[in-house]
């Protein structure tokens, strides 16, 4: 899927809900309710997979593990998967109704983007629409449970030019060099509220726009390791449950990538501008080179500001 910066795109997803039915949107349980999968688009072929105790590894969930800022609209959970890419939004709501107070049940909605293999892949502006605009809403009883794929138009996404890299101010620069070499390194990183109070944003939507950056370059590098599952961005669950994500959790301080490589991120914003992916290096010969072909720590710049 090649996408274009500076262009409104519509989408479809497949979709899968999953919780208790209610009587009505704000309302309390149906009678029967049960815990299932409350609805599924056709083109799902285990929707199992996507619910939340599957998708984040046979986890025993409770409402705890989501952060108190993030109980009203959940947590969001991005997961590079065998179909293409995952997006998760899970919560707890009260069965007396939304709002309530009392006992709760776990929801989820789940968007699933089929045959994204590659960063460069990703519609520009999907992570800032995911942390804006999707939502996860109790089913009703009484809805089809076979929807069809709904389309959603994503804004334009304007392209980001070394100018802009530049005027950012340097714990900017860094958190999005982290990001960066995380999701490079695919090691799991929670970012630090710092840089979203410096910059008077709210912390998930900069990490979003982070990686709608980073998804802009024109970088041909994989989702993935092999076969495997990657989590790649988790905004409001505990990391723990989410290894190698680019995480924000407001109860954890944050972590510190050492040493981001802000040059080459720099040189990545820099060939964006020709809109060609370019196939990652494969010829390493020394362990200080990532994936991304490139010396790793060579602009050495101190993280004490995250402490």
């Amino acid at each position: 899927m090649d996408t274009i910066p500076g262009e409104a795109k519509a989408l479809r997803f497949e979709e899968v809900c999953y919780g208790k039915p209610v009587r009505t949107q704000n309302g309390p349980l149906h009678e029967s309710a049960l815990y299932g999968v409350n609805s599924v688009t056709p083109g799902v072929d285990n929707p199992l997979r996507y619910i939340p105790a599957n998708f984040l590894g046979n986890a025993n969930l409770t409402s705890s593990m989501i952060d108190p800022a993030f109980a009203g609209r959940g947590a969001l959970i991005v997961k590079a998967v065998d179909e293409g890419l995952a997006i998760m939004r899970m919560r707890y709501r009260a069965e007396a109704g939304e709002g309530e107070g009392g006992r709760q049940f776990l929801l989820s909605r789940t968007l699933l983007l089929p045959d994204v293999q590659y960063w460069h892949e990703i519609p520009p502006g999907l992570f800032s629409w995911c942390e804006q605009g999707l939502v996860a809403q109790a089913f009703v009883f009484d809805q089809p449970s076979s929807p069809e794929m709904r389309p959603v138009e994503l804004p334009a996404f304007q392209a980001r030019d070394v100018n802009w890299f530049d005027n950012l101010s340097q714990h900017r620069q860094i958190q999005l060099g982290s990001a960066f070499q995380a999701i490079a390194r695919r090691v799991g990183w929670t970012v630090s509220k710092v840089v979203a109070e410096e910059e008077k944003q709210r912390p998930a939507a900069l990490i979003a726009a982070d990686l709608d950056v980073i998804s802009s370059l024109p970088r041909k590098f994989p989702l993935r390791h092999g076969n495997s599952d990657q989590f790649i961005l988790n905004l409001g669950l505990d990391p723990q449950l989410t290894p190698g994500a680019v995480s924000y959790f407001p109860g954890h301080r944050g972590s510190a990538i050492e040493a981001p490589d802000l040059h080459a991120l720099r040189i990545a914003i820099i060939s964006s501008e020709e809109n060609h992916p370019a196939e990652p290096g494969v010829n390493h010969t020394s362990g200080t080179s990532d994936s991304l072909d490139r010396r790793i720590g060579s602009e050495p710049i101190p993280l004490k500001w995250l402490s």
